[in-house]
């Protein structure tokens, strides 16, 4: 005992060092690089859909999805949980100055996910055949996308190893790197490999698009490994710091990194069950009223790819906030620091509502127009408009479920995921034959998060307690969003009638929107001087200019009053 409390007595000292060698980042500074990697890739991913869906048309899309949530599945089961559980541990240990063990916990998942990602590999490879037999594959079709995107696994496994390292440092730019670049390789290899398969047939050009992703999961791990050798020296430094006695078995090591990972896996697995069960249910509930399988392999195309990648984007903050408060909660969290936990909660939640608010609204009041505009189909705008609500919620239920996995109770958002699913797949199974059609799966899907949301909201609340102002955090940004949607939409009826061109129009109404909704967010108080101090470059500037705003403001109403 005597060793391991020296060990947290030197462990601030040696922190400045690796914070310094390694380039460690604040929670914002974290956010802000993980949410610009992700825009990047969600931008990507949506924009390449593009070509890709006007080559295999909404059809091919259905067929190429498949795959997709059976690699989903299949890596979920393997490797989705390793980042957070070891950058959970790696942060923990070096907040109390165990640097051997910090550097262990890595070493240690690595091996494992080497062995674990090659085994999931060949599973999926030569499983694909019975899959399609027993009818978990809805489309026989997809049988040739199963055996290309196998690969893949291997890959993301050993990648997630390195990048839940570079996490529990808090040095989130080899993590965003490694993530833009598998995305760079991804979609120029699934738009190639499509198109030099396409002579094949519909099959064996999706089936094209889906060995597209191996490249990119080459890429990224290549990456992570170089940024890891750049930074190994730092590392063993570290490591040659500790003097201390105290060492953790491996086996103990493992077993604290499993702790964390397999609940996150195991809601990662629920989703993507969830992904493939929605793909039967839907394509099979739609032709029990009268669709073909064609027709509807084609609306589930306009639901899972088209619509959802407009979502993907739009909770990439959240996503990257949630992410980025995993170690910081887990290193207040060792020092039983419970205040600091709340206020960093309550902070990320109103960045959060600040970016999927006016984000649901833009969706809802353009729908049509936007799938229109980036996909030529008009359709994919019905699912993506009842689904335009549920990034509010899911932008909730990350950041919520990082500050959970930070405390060490991962498996919560596991069971409030769950509860969520359940409600998602009863209204698709029993909607989707009614004249709610594709919508019904959407509409099960903003359930889920609605549910999964309120629930890490309680749970949260009762265990460190969350401060947050419903008028500036929810009230006010959904006031500026709602003005900001309409706007939008009397700008695209402008342009209409000027140009009676649909992608001129969508253009300026965006154009308007994103012009209209910072000044509407600075008149409401939507946005504070607290809200801009963290933003890297212009981030004090601004604050200082809100603030004297702010005073002008509050000085002008207070002489209006007298």
């Amino acid at each position: 005992m005597a060793t391991h409390a020296h060990g947290v007595g030197l462990g601030f000292g040696v922190m400045a060092l690796a914070g310094k060698a390694l380039n460690k980042q604040t929670i914002i500074q974290g956010a802000i690089i993980l949410t610009l990697a992700s825009i990047i890739i969600r931008v990507l991913g949506a924009a390449y859909k593009i070509p890709l869906g006007r080559m295999l048309g909404d059809e091919g899309l259905g067929i190429y999805a498949v795959p997709n949530q059976f690699y989903l599945l299949f890596f979920t089961i393997s490797s989705a949980g390793i980042p957070v559980g070891v950058a959970r541990l790696v942060s923990e240990k070096i907040s109390m100055g165990l640097y051997r063990d910090a550097y262990r916990t890595f070493q240690i998942s690595l091996a494992a996910m080497v062995s674990v990602g090659m085994a999931f590999s060949l599973t999926l490879f030569f499983g694909a055949s019975w899959l399609v037999e027993v009818g978990l594959v809805a489309n026989p079709q997809s049988y040739y996308g199963l055996l290309a995107i196998a690969p893949v696994i291997f890959f993301a496994a050993v990648t997630s190893s390195y990048r839940g390292l570079f996490q529990g440092l808090q040095n989130m730019s080899p993590v965003a790197s490694s993530q833009v670049a598998d995305q760079l390789m991804l979609v120029g290899g699934t738009l190639l490999f499509s198109y030099l398969m396409l002579p094949q047939g519909l099959a064996m050009a999706a089936a094209g698009a889906n060995f597209g992703a191996v490249p990119g999961a080459v890429a990224a791990t290549l990456i992570m490994i170089y940024y890891y050798y750049r930074h190994r020296s730092s590392l063993l430094e570290l490591v040659s710091r500790d003097k201390g006695e105290y060492r953790e078995k491996s086996l103990s090591l493992l077993k604290k990194i499993l702790v964390v990972s397999i609940p996150i896996s195991f809601a990662s697995v629920a989703v993507a069950i969830t992904g493939v069960i929605d793909n039967k249910l839907i394509i099979d509930r739609l032709q029990m009223v009268g669709y073909s399988q064609q027709q509807a392999t084609a609306m589930y195309g306009q639901f899972n790819q088209m619509a959802m990648s407009f979502i993907n984007i739009s909770i990439a903050f959240a996503f990257s906030v949630g992410t980025s408060l995993v170690s910081p909660v887990a290193e207040a969290y060792g020092s039983r620091n419970t205040v600091r936990i709340s206020q960093q909660t309550s902070t990320a939640l109103r960045l959060s509502l600040l970016t999927t608010i006016p984000s649901a609204a833009g969706l809802y009041f353009l729908a049509p127009q936007l799938t229109l505009f980036i996909y030529a189909n008009e359709h994919a705008g019905v699912p993506l408009a009842a689904l335009a609500p549920a990034i509010i919620f899911w932008g909730v239920h990350l950041v919520l479920s990082g500050v959970l996995q930070g405390l060490g109770r991962a498996d919560i958002p596991v069971i409030n995921l769950l509860a969520g699913i359940a409600f998602k797949i009863g209204i698709t199974y029993y909607l989707t034959p009614t004249s709610l059609g594709i919508r019904a799966a959407a509409l099960g899907t903003l359930a889920m998060f609605v549910i999964s949301s309120i629930l890490n909201f309680i749970s949260v609340n009762r265990m460190v307690g969350i401060k947050i102002d419903l008028s500036s955090s929810v009230l006010r940004p959904a006031a500026a969003s709602l003005l900001m949607g309409l706007a939008a939409r009397e700008a695209y009826g402008l342009g209409m009638a000027l140009s009676d061109n649909n992608s001129l129009a969508t253009m300026g109404a965006m154009t308007a929107g994103m012009a209209v909704f910072p000044v509407l967010a600075v008149l409401t108080g939507s946005i504070l001087p607290d809200d801009l101090k963290n933003l890297p470059r212009i981030g004090p500037r601004a604050a200082l200019m809100l603030t004297a705003y702010e005073s002008r403001r509050d000085r002008l109403l207070s002489i209006f009053k007298k």
